[in-house]
């Protein structure tokens, strides 16, 4: 009996072994894919508002040399302003040149593209992560889009690298109508405005009167009784 209680914790040990090795090994291979995200992720605004999306690069332990996107949206929805390139790629002090800067509202369509510049030798590429293009939007009509993205990474090979893509959604919804008085009827405006005007409420200070006398009454009558029992 104990030949076979000993098999089986050591069974069990083997067994919880295994089952740590292969976690590892999973969450290894998680961590090595480099990405590309739209960040943030959600973004609700109103019609007529502008805002900033990201376009953000991962590259986990991947040297990335030279990075491209495509963002499509909308065009129904909104309109790109303009866009300018962030710090990645160049965040250790490597210079780098600008391939692509492009803006199509009429099909929805966004284009930015970096590479380093030097010897790949020397400047392999960079595994910070960090924002590749800023792009800024104006909403114009209501309604939800998808923000769809296409990325490319390359080391400096000029080979391309394994990328996940995260795509982003942007809601825009209508402004309400403030200003409901027209101009074609004042007597109505003049009315709606008095109707409006009320008094303001009563202060608790002063909403009920003689309050403090009540009070002043009752602590008499209580220090009387007090008095009496006293004695």
């Amino acid at each position: 009996m104990s030949g076979d209680l000993m098999m089986r914790k050591r069974m069990v040990l083997l067994f919880t072994l295994a089952v740590l090795l292969l976690t590892g090994i999973c969450q290894t291979g998680m961590a090595t894919e480099s990405s590309v995200s739209v960040s943030p992720p959600v973004v609700t605004v109103s019609s007529g508002d502008t805002f900033t999306l990201d376009i953000i690069v991962d590259p986990a332990i991947d040297k990335v040399y030279g990075a491209e996107c495509i963002l499509r949206f909308d065009s129904a929805l909104l309109k790109g302003n303009n866009q300018s390139g962030g710090a990645f790629l160049g965040s250790d002090g490597a210079e780098t040149v600008e391939l692509l800067n492009g803006i199509n509202n009429v099909v929805g369509k966004i284009e930015y593209g970096k590479i380093r510049r030097g010897d790949p030798g020397v400047s392999s590429g960079t595994t910070d992560s960090g924002v590749l293009t800023s792009i800024n939007f104006e909403a114009i009509g209501s309604g939800t889009c998808d923000l769809t993205l296409e990325a490319k990474l390359l080391d400096s090979s000029n080979r391309p690298l394994s990328v996940v893509v995260n795509n982003g959604t942007c809601s825009v919804e209508e402004m309400a109508d403030i200003a409901m008085i027209t101009t074609e009827n004042p007597a109505a405006s003049a009315s709606a405005t008095t109707t409006d005007e009320r008094p303001a409420s009563p202060s608790a200070k002063t909403g009920t009167p003689g309050s403090g006398v009540l009070c002043a009454i009752t602590g008499l009558v209580v220090a009387s009784l007090l008095a009496l029992k006293e004695k």
